[in-house]
This record gives C-alpha cells, sequence and structure tokens, in this order.
C-alpha cells in the first residue's frame, strides 16, 4: 500500500469555504434525510460551477438517465463511470457536475454519472443494479474495460467497490482503475473515527448518517457486501486510489478498507488529507486544496488508463 499525507497548513480559501460548509451545507444535513433535504442540496450545488467550456449533454445509459461531462478542447483518453454520493438517499448528477467537469478536464477523460434509484423509495440493492446497468451500458457500446475507470464519493464510494464486486461475481471485466473519495464502506458505523466524539467533521452529521443506513438497508444485514465492501473479498479487484480526510468521522472507512485491500493482493494508493473535511474535492475552483486533490486524481486515472501506472 502507498500511503501519503499531504501539506498541512490549510489555504484563507479552504478556510472561507469551510465555514461556508459547517454553517451552510452541513445544516441541510442536520436532520434525518427527506425529500426536502434533496430539494435543498441541489440547490445548493448551483452555488459550485462548472469550468468554462465544460460540456454537459443528457441521455441514457444502462435504462437510467445519465449526464455526460467533458471538455472538448482536452480531448478524452477514456471513460469514467462516476457514482455520485449523498448516503444513498440523497445527491444526483446535478450536485456533482462541478466535480464531474473538473475531473473531466484535468484527467482528460468522459464522465459519465448516472442518475441511480434513492432510499427509502428504492432500498438495496436498487443502486447497485443500476451502477451495474451503467457499466455494463459502457461495455455495449463497445468501450473496452481498460479505457474505463469507476469513481464515486462517500456513498458513491461505496457503491463503486460493490460494482466492482457484482463485477468479479457476474464475471465481467474489472476497469482499469476505481477511485474513492472519502467511501462509505461500512454501514454498520463501527469505525473508530465514527465513534469518537472529539473527531471533527465539517459536513456530515451523525443522525444523518444513521438515518441513510438506516434508509438504504432497512432490516437487512448491514455487514453484507454489496452494502458494506469494507467486509468482502476484495481480492482481484482493480486497482484502488482512495482520498480521505483527516477531520472526517469516515476516516476508517478508508483507512480500514486500504488495510484489508492490501492485504487481499489489492494494489492501493491512500492519500490522507491533513484537516481537509468530506469531499472536499467538490469544491474545486474555490480552494487549491480541492484543485490539487483534483490533479492527483487525474493523475492515477491517466496513470491507469494509458498503462503508465
Amino acid at each position: 500500500m502507498n500511503t501519503t499525507a499531504q501539506k498541512t497548513s490549510l489555504s484563507i480559501r479552504a478556510f472561507l469555504v469551510r465555514a461556508f460548509v459547517y454553517v451552510v451545507m452541513r445544516g441541510a444535513l442536520a436532520k434525518p434525510p427527506n425529500t426536502e433535504t434533496r430539494t435543498q442540496l441541489d440547490k445548493l450545488s448551483k452555488l459550485i460551477f462548472m469550468p468554462r467550456g465544460s460540456k454537459l449533454t443528457f441521455g441514457q445509459l444502462g435504462g437510467r438517465n445519465v449526464e455526460w461531462l467533458a471538455d472538448p478542447v482536452a480531448g478524452a483518453r477514456g471513460f469514467v463511470l462516476y457514482l455520485h454520493g449523498g448516503g444513498y438517499v440523497t445527491g444526483s448528477p446535478r450536485t456533482h457536475r462541478g466535480l464531474a467537469a473538473r475531473l473531466a478536464r484535468a484527467a482528460r477523460v468522459c464522465v459519465a454519472v448516472p442518475d441511480y434509484r434513492l432510499a427509502p423509495e428504492h432500498p438495496h440493492p436498487a443502486a447497485v443494479n443500476d451502477a451495474l446497468a451503467a457499466y455494463e451500458g459502457l461495455l455495449q457500446q463497445g468501450i473496452p474495460p481498460n479505457k474505463i475507470i469507476i469513481a464515486g464519493d462517500s456513498a458513491g464510494g461505496g457503491l463503486a467497490l460493490a460494482l466492482a464486486l457484482r463485477l468479479k461475481a457476474a464475471p465481467l471485466p474489472q476497469p482499469a482503475g476505481i477511485v474513492l473519495l472519502s467511501p462509505f464502506t461500512d454501514l454498520s458505523l463501527s469505525g473508530a473515527s465514527m465513534q469518537s466524539p472529539q473527531q471533527k467533521e465539517w459536513l456530515l452529521t451523525k443522525p444523518f448518517i444513521h438515518a441513510a443506513a438506516k434508509h438504504y438497508l432497512g432490516a437487512q444485514d448491514p455487514r453484507q457486501p454489496t452494502a458494506s465492501p469494507l467486509f468482502a473479498d476484495l481480492s482481484g479487484l482493480a486497482p484502488l486510489f482512495v482520498q480521505v480526510g483527516t477531520d472526517e468521522v469516515l476516516l476508517d472507512d478508508s483507512t480500514r478498507l486500504a488495510q484489508a485491500a492490501t492485504q487481499q493482493g489489492v494494489s492501493v494508493t491512500l492519500q490522507i488529507w491533513p484537516r481537509m473535511w468530506h469531499v472536499w474535492q467538490l469544491h474545486g475552483g474555490q480552494m487549491p486544496e480541492a484543485d490539487r486533490a483534483i490533479a492527483a486524481i487525474a493523475d492515477f486515472v491517466h496513470g491507469r488508463l494509458t498503462g503508465k501506472l
């Protein structure tokens, strides 16, 4: 396992963004999720802009609506199937347009963000089934698996791993790599960072996390592999690239995953970013820490798609 820690200083812009996240965005997640939460997050996402020149198109992939993000000037080396976060109960392609567009530009890829079904209306494994259908949709378009990266943040990170496990079970070919941003890998919520009262977290609230897990699983076993990939047989998965912040309640969801995957023979790159909160990469263009994180992701994506990594 390749583990790196980034610079410890925090930029002035990051201080300002963190204050916004804590006061405004955390407020939307202060209570158990409902339909109003989805509406609030969609409205807040309008404050995060796509970079100039980004191309946004709409379509279908695997029977679900999908948003395609690309940068025509940069061209495209391959494709990223990006699974948005939101605890399996909120979020949409709209909430992640800015991040998807910046990733498309930095890595010179076309990013597909499917609008997978959400709980509680559609509990596990509906989201996993939709993710699998989207991946199969890419393959059916003639895109070879070595030109596909699976990526996701938070619940979308857990979903990306669940998809990789379904591919292994099918069997279907693994993608060139898997990118995980602050992945939600343990729905039993047993990580030490989740339990610690001293853990700082500027975005997620524990009531939201507990309610989201309950909505997604109902009475199902929270430790089943496609719900909590941390407890799965991870052998045979594509190389993993993981970014997580030290201030996250889900910190141990990443560190334990990286350790388990490494022990099972999976190539893992783990980046731990001091003083960063949950999915700070959403704020690309607003703070240098997010821009540097996206650049590091792009380096991994480029290396895997070109065979240089």
